[in-house]
């Protein structure tokens, strides 16, 4: 019976002597070594301070000196880990549940009978046991929250640099095509972004352009998008002819997969083919935003998504639309973050402002977000614009920084993640919005319980928006097993089914068990020392291309210095 790693020491308190030597043995024989005597409550407050190891106290109310209630008041704050069973007679039965109250685990009669005994004894210290575990659970969970708040500084100096990273990839300015006008403009949301975007003139004819969104931020989001660049073919090299958008993305799509097997990462993208001798473009969508094409006196066309987000399937197929540019006609990409809802109202307010004939990139996002709160949380803006008319074109590459707290780093909205426990499984829910900044707490206290073995049931009934990390994340922690879904919202389950996440759509259930009370887990700064991460991925980055080396030398130099400094 003994469930420690040694005998589990006891005490038994009685002013009878053969009472005490009836239960001294009695508890011998269950395994308790040594089992202790005291022959009042004073008496048994001597032995509790001399040997602060014991674990189990059985103990009679009628006591000369101090009663057995007295001494449990007593013991409950003195040893409060000990385990209490009272030994009560008939005339005292009122004072045994008065007992139970102040927090024994269980009453016996006087003159127990030994299967009683053993009962008893063996509830109360698995009970013990399990309180012990759960305590120790619970500083599990403190610690590796205290180990995400210590990583801020790190973090916020990784964003910073992969900001360096991520516009080293961006094209400078845009090429030269007679009778169009391109504008872009990029701003990230939290020092760096998962946004990516280029225009190139293919020969005489044709002038291709995509627009990325790769999911995550940081040095992740960056590698992840040197990954696409680096991999994106637009030219057949046999004939020298420009490839078709379809053709691009479905051999950029196999080429990601085939050189990474990590769930969770993968990027949406539109890439588009524009014919300048019979004004024609080709068109294909990886799980992106709507494309706008508008034209004066005519509501703006979308053309949605023709395949998957690039990354989640090798076999993946994607199909391609063709439209015809008049004089004037006007078509829009952009990444997610410009309609943070996606909401059918707020395609309805672009293609207005789209509409108006002067509205410039800049234009655009100033007018769809005029109506932002201060200080609200941002994610990646990117915009391409392409005009069917002659004019000035011009790529804009500059930073927007939200609002930040004193230590520079962002500051969360509110409260988005919450935590519990059941009988049966770990809950953890996301409210609000939820976007990277909250993604570090989220994906490492699911890995703790899914690591434990537990399964782990994710609330989404109060969860309003997800942008593409947690969305990663959640389809990462999916792919592990033994996670659920419940509660999940249409505009959430829309997010899904746009990226054609079918291992999470089918994890969700209508019906999920009752959740336990939440609380909050803190997604604030994070500090830890991962330099020699952060130098490690930029010297692999310029080690891709001589551009590269030239744009990160700085950057490279700069984070040796502080190592060698550190040192």
């Amino acid at each position: 019976m003994n469930l420690d790693a040694a005998p589990p020491v006891a005490m038994v308190v009685d002013d009878e002597p053969v009472t005490r030597l009836l239960v001294k043995r009695a508890l011998e024989s269950l395994g308790c070594a040594p089992v202790l005597e005291a022959v009042d409550g004073i008496a048994a407050q001597a032995v509790l301070r001399a040997h602060p190891e014991i674990v189990l106290v059985l103990t009679d109310i009628m006591m000369p000196r101090m009663d057995g209630l007295e001494l449990l008041r007593w013991g409950r704050q003195a040893v409060p880990d000990a385990m209490w069973i009272v030994l009560s007679g008939l005339e005292t039965f009122d004072s045994a549940v008065a007992a139970i109250r102040l927090g024994a685990f269980d009453f016996l009669p006087k003159s127990p009978r030994a299967e009683e005994m053993g009962v008893a004894v063996r509830n109360a210290l698995e009970r013990r046991q399990l309180l012990a575990e759960r305590e120790r659970l619970h500083r599990e969970l403190q610690r590796k929250v205290r180990e995400l708040e210590e990583t801020s500084e790190v973090l916020r100096r990784d964003l910073e640099r992969a900001e360096v990273i991520q516009r080293a990839l961006l094209p400078r300015s845009p090429p030269p095509m007679e009778g169009y006008c391109i504008q872009a403009l990029y701003r990230p949301g939290q020092h760096v972004g998962g946004d990516l975007y280029d225009v190139v003139r293919l020969g005489e004819r044709h002038l291709a352009f995509y627009l990325a969104d790769a999911t995550g931020h940081g040095v992740t989001s960056a590698m992840l998008s040197v990954l696409f660049k680096q991999r994106l073919v637009l030219v057949d090299p046999a004939t020298g002819l420009a490839l078709p958008p379809a053709d691009v993305l479905a051999a950029v799509n196999r080429s990601i997969c085939e050189a990474h097997a990590a769930p969770g990462l993968f990027l949406t993208a539109v890439f588009g083919l524009l014919d300048t001798s019979d004004a024609s473009l080709t068109l294909a969508s990886a799980g992106h935003p709507p494309v706008l094409h508008a034209r004066d006196g005519q509501p703006a066309r979308l053309v949605r998504r023709t395949g998957p987000a690039l990354g989640l399937a090798p076999d993946a197929h994607f199909l391609q639309e063709r439209l015809q540019l008049l004089a004037g006609d006007r078509i829009l990409l952009y990444t997610d973050g410009l309609l943070p809802s996606g909401s059918e109202r707020d395609l309805d307010l672009l293609q207005q402002v789209l509409a108006s004939p002067v509205a410039s990139a800049q234009e655009v996002i100033t007018r769809l977000h005029a109506g932002a709160p201060a200080g609200a949380e941002r994610d990646d803006v990117t915009i391409l614009l392409i005009d069917a008319h002659a004019g000035a074109s011009w790529f804009d590459n500059g930073a927007g920084m939200p609002e930040a707290t004193a230590s520079g780093a962002p500051r969360p909205e509110s409260e988005v993640v919450f935590y519990g426990e059941s009988d049966h499984a770990a809950h953890l829910a996301l409210r609000g919005r939820a976007t990277w900044l909250h993604c570090d707490a989220f994906h490492e206290t699911a890995l703790a319980v899914l690591d434990g073995g537990r399964p782990l049931v994710l609330d989404l009934s109060g969860c309003e928006y997800m942008d593409s990390t947690c969305l990663g994340t959640v389809h990462e922690l999916v792919d592990r097993g033994g996670v659920v879904l419940t509660g999940v919202t249409p505009a959430v389950r829309a997010l899904f089914e746009e990226l054609s996440m079918a291992q999470v759509l089918a994890a969700i259930r209508e019906h999920g068990p009752a959740a336990p009370p939440l609380y909050a887990l803190g997604t604030g700064d994070v500090r830890a020392a991962v330099q020699q991460r952060i130098l490690q991925a930029h010297e692999a980055l310029s080690a891709l291309s001589e551009r590269n080396r030239e744009e990160f030398k700085e950057v490279v130099e700069s984070l040796r210095g502080e190592q060698d400094a550190a040192r």
